[in-house]
């Protein structure tokens, strides 16, 4: 499910006149039982959304729907509604807008289509340029062509506005290990560890870039604790594993290879 999407609800339901028209409170109600609909059983929540909007519900409504299409896997359609409405919002607020772009750009990132989840980015970062997960989403991006530097310049703007975030520094150090900068993917992963000891994926990126560096022993601690943590049957544990039968360390699944070039920060 698209990330920050709670943030998002409750911020829709305290600006609903804006959005569908009706009582505040009814149209509230009506759009947390349509999101909770789309999360848990996202074919009704589009049929349900279409009755609604049928009905007046309008944005708040047709957001529903998009957020439906993801969950059901139709991610160029949901993109494409949240791109829709992130460019109608006009009389709300950069934030929300940002929010919405933001969707918009993580739906294409599912469907592979890097160039478009950028556009997305970098409008989110033009309307509310102090947003860390922002930066995040569009390091994702960045990772997925292989644009590693940009990744990590990205995460490293992230780490300025929201600092000490383990999640962050892991996918930071996976950046600059795919750099080529095992001795900075070193310390962002034991500086996501001192924030949280047991943090699976900072074990998996100090293990791995203590391979690079041919610390053999400290490297299979660490990947022997990730599967310990995780489980041999998980992601981290599959990568866990084959690092340590001496595969090469996997890297994200890749876009389209196209290399795109970001805004001016």
């Amino acid at each position: 499910m698209i990330a920050r999407l709670v943030p998002l609800a409750l911020v829709l339901s305290f600006t609903m006149p804006a959005w569908a028209q009706g009582p505040t409170i009814d149209s509230a109600k009506r759009y947390s039982a349509c999101m909770a609909l789309a999360r848990a059983e996202p074919v009704k929540a589009v049929n349900a959304a279409k009755e609604w909007f049928k009905e007046g519900g309008g944005l708040a409504a047709r957001h529903c729907a998009a957020i439906a299409f993801y969950g059901l896997g139709q991610y160029v359609e949901a993109g494409t509604e949240l791109e829709r409405l992130g460019r109608e919002m006009t009389g709300q607020s950069a934030q929300l807008r940002a929010e919405v772009f933001a969707q918009a750009g993580q739906a294409f990132q599912a469907a592979r289509l890097g160039e478009k989840a950028l556009s997305m980015q970098n409008a989110a970062i033009l309307l509310d340029p102090r947003n860390a997960d922002i930066w995040v989403d569009r390091s994702i991006t960045f990772a997925a062509v292989s644009a590693w530097r940009e990744a990590a310049s990205d995460l490293s703007r992230a780490l300025e506005l929201s600092p000490n975030r383990p999640d962050v520094l892991a996918l930071r150090a996976a950046a600059w290990r795919n750099a080529g900068d095992s001795a900075k993917a070193l310390a962002d992963a034991e500086a996501a560890l001192k924030l949280e000891k047991d943090y699976p994926d900072a074990l998996l990126e100090r293990g791995l870039a203590r391979r690079l560096r041919n610390d053999r022993a400290g490297s299979d601690a660490d990947l022997k604790r990730v599967i310990a943590l995780t489980g041999e049957t998980s992601d981290l544990g599959k990568r866990a594993k084959d690092a340590l039968q001496g595969a090469a360390p996997t890297k994200p699944p890749q876009a389209p290879p196209v290399k795109p070039t970001p805004p001016k920060k």
